[in-house]
């Protein structure tokens, strides 16, 4: 009896000291949040001069038009007139996830596309893709890779020229959305190069010979913000300075400045406005510009 006795008070301390035992710590997780960008509010390429790290929905293909004048002085305007008009039809496809495709043409309308000795290289197609290859996380931007090339379809143009860009979009509550786009350009058309200075030429009372030759390589660094105006978003304003090389050798770096809006008009027609303005005098770089760009989306597949 003593024996149960013990063996019963044992076990009461042993469950008496368990009980008093502190309770388990509670275990921590801490969760990073992985955004994926709404591709409602990508930016409708080809009008800015940036572009953002959203293609556009899979399975989804946008039909654009884009309608653009610029003034500027020789060169920038390339041709016999200080007014230039370009129509860019364009073609973007969202063929699979995290993947676009476009394909656009440029023509030069008018007295624009009647550019003397710089003709050559009108009605060029641009063939291009982009792969978003990371969300955003945390501070960390979604990441998109794009490659584009020239295709010389146009009247005497000759070579293919090559773009690598790298996008980086920040996409934050309250809408706003920043963007840095990183890109460099290998040259190897000859669309500038094929003026021959004689009595006839118009334009050999005032450029040398050598003053038309393509850099090589070209670069540059686009920086922009977007936010929407209104509580549903559907109407955004968008802002970007770009910095980039001139086109031509023996010229110092362009700057421009961009402001523009985009407008949701119903889920399958986007409209975008913007202008350009040139912030130096270079020779390169334009006076002033506008530009408008239609999109009609199409949606295939379930």
């Amino acid at each position: 009896m003593k024996r149960l006795s013990c063996l019963l008070f044992v076990l009461a301390v042993s469950v008496n000291v368990v009980a008093q035992q502190p309770a388990e710590q509670e275990i921590t997780t801490i969760k990073t949040e992985t955004v994926v960008v709404d591709s409602g509010a990508n930016l409708i390429g080809p009008q800015w001069l940036m572009n953002d790290a959203v293609p556009i929905d899979t399975c989804t293909v946008d039909l654009r038009l884009n309608m653009y004048w610029e003034t500027a002085g020789f060169p920038a305007n390339n041709g016999d007139s200080d007014d230039d008009f370009l129509a860019q039809p364009a073609l973007y496809w969202g063929f699979a996830a995290d993947w676009e495709l476009w394909i656009r043409n440029q023509a030069w309308l008018g007295d624009s596309g009647n550019r003397n000795a710089f003709a050559d290289g009108n009605y060029d197609t641009w063939v291009g893709v982009m792969w978003r290859f990371a969300d955003q996380n945390g501070f960390w931007p979604a990441m998109g890779l794009q490659v584009e090339g020239r295709f010389p379809t146009g009247d005497g143009s000759s070579g293919m020229d090559g773009e690598l860009r790298l996008n980086l979009t920040n996409d934050y509550d309250s809408g706003l959305r920043s963007h840095v786009n990183i890109f460099g350009m290998c040259v190897d058309g000859n669309n500038s190069e094929n003026v021959e200075l004689d009595d006839d030429d118009a334009f050999d009372f005032f450029v040398p010979d050598d003053s038309l030759e393509d850099r090589d390589i070209q670069y540059g660094l686009v920086i922009g913000l977007d936010g929407p105006l209104g509580d549903t978003g559907n109407l955004r304003w968008v802002a970007d300075y770009m910095n980039r090389s001139s086109y031509f050798t023996g010229r110092s770096n362009m700057n421009v400045l961009e402001l523009g809006l985009e407008w949701k008009l119903s889920d399958e027609t986007k409209l975008a406005i913007g202008g350009r303005a040139g912030l130096d005098d270079n020779e390169d770089t334009l006076n002033f510009g506008f530009g408008a760009t239609y999109s009609y989306t199409i949606r295939y597949g379930s």
